[in-house]
């Protein structure tokens, strides 16, 4: 027989997404959105079982109405016969005595709600067995786990069947991050040695697989919806499908409701038939939210409160930096050669600009710099 598993982690339902501004509302029901259309692949493909690896929630408290929703959505699971199988992980955890997985609801779940594993649980499923390893996050643990003693209780037990567990925790050696010994580091061997068909893994927000001697031991999914910048483009959820000898296929599925994006824009290089906001709105849709970068040398101040208003409509969100060069341009030239004052200011500006020695305070005075410039065009137009 074959058994089918969705693994899925890092959902943060109950995300404050104060720097969206009046998007963050939104934002929050985006996430809401996902992990429904979450719940209904497990439906559809008719899983053996949901798999979350820690971090449902962005808080140990979230607020009614998305307890309210997750509630409803599990009760869906629980009615098709599809076990749910939980950890906790850094957000959600364990710490506070009154911690959203103390709820009775999650008695009709598999959850795991220790920080040290005793005993895996067991499901028979179309008489082969399952066998579920996994802790809940707590950083005492993980600080207390130098020599990997708590993580060697995920050990594979011998018994025949299937054997998956979930784990919250960082991967050391990853280029992405820095890692803390708060956030449960263990290597690649770590996972190979406890001989398990699969490992769920929660806490790195970017997809990633790993294997061992030819096999898939491990994944992180990722966050099913992007949280940040750093987590651009589409987002997933994977599915795991176990044949007659315990082979593992991984497949990933594409599940986000709306797609952040960054792009760098070089106007120095943009093509002269081509306007700035015709190529900016050609990268949006009522589905995209974007962090656009502006470089290169102009010729001219951008008035970028002006370019946003008009690009918005264009975006489900956007943000504009403006990283754009004035200091080699033909237009300044210009302007250094008047006998005004602003031609003054720019001829100072330039002076203490070439005498600062850090990049840093360098970028500080150069947007200074535009922000004044823009002030005196301005200025300039009004008259």
């Amino acid at each position: 027989m074959t058994l089918t598993l969705l693994h899925t982690a890092d959902v943060h339902l109950g995300t404050r997404f104060v720097s969206l501004g009046q998007a963050a509302e939104q934002r929050g029901k985006d996430f809401l959105e996902t992990f429904s259309k979450i719940v209904q692949i497990a439906l559809e493909k008719k899983v053996d079982a949901l798999l979350i690896a820690g971090d449902l929630f962005d808080s140990p408290h979230p607020t009614p109405t998305v307890f309210g929703r997750v509630k409803a959505e599990f009760e869906k699971c629980i009615e098709a016969h599809i076990p749910l199988v939980l950890i906790p992980g850094t957000h959600d955890n364990i710490m506070a005595s009154d911690n959203i997985y103390r709820h009775p609801f999650f008695e009709n779940t598999h959850l795991f709600k220790d920080p040290i594993l005793k005993e895996p649980k067991m499901l028979l499923i179309r008489q082969t067995p399952l066998y579920l390893y996994g802790m809940a996050y707590h950083p005492d643990i993980s600080r207390a786990d130098i020599s990997g003693a708590y993580l060697k209780n995920l050990k594979r037990r011998e018994a025949p069947g299937i054997h998956v567990g979930l784990l919250h925790g960082s991967l050391a050696g990853s280029p992405d991050w820095k890692i803390y010994a708060k956030d449960f580091p263990f290597q690649l061997e770590d996972l190979a040695a406890l001989h398990l068909d699969y490992c769920a893994l929660g806490h790195y927000h970017n997809r990633a697989v790993f294997h061992h001697e030819g096999k898939i031991i491990a994944s992180y999914p990722g966050t099913p919806e992007g949280k940040r910048f750093k987590e651009s483009g589409s987002r997933y959820i994977h599915l795991l499908e176990f044949d007659e000898k315990n082979t593992l296929t991984l497949t990933p599925l594409a599940v986000n409701t709306k797609t952040l994006i960054e792009k760098e824009v070089d106007l120095f290089t943009l093509p002269p038939d081509i306007s700035l906001t015709k190529e900016l709105i050609s990268m949006g849709g009522d589905h995209i939210l974007a962090r656009i970068t502006l470089k290169g040398v102009v010729e001219d101040v951008l008035d970028i409160e002006k370019l946003h208003a008009d690009l918005a409509p264009y975006f489900s969100y956007l943000e504009i930096n403006d990283e754009t060069s004035l200091l080699e341009s033909q237009w300044l030239e210009r302007l250094e050669k008047e006998n005004t004052i602003r031609g003054f200011f720019v001829r100072k500006m330039k002076e203490k600009i070439e005498l600062l020695r850090t990049p840093e305070e360098q970028e500080v005075y150069r947007t200074a710099f535009k922000e004044i410039l823009s002030e005196f065009q301005k200025r300039a137009h009004d008259f």
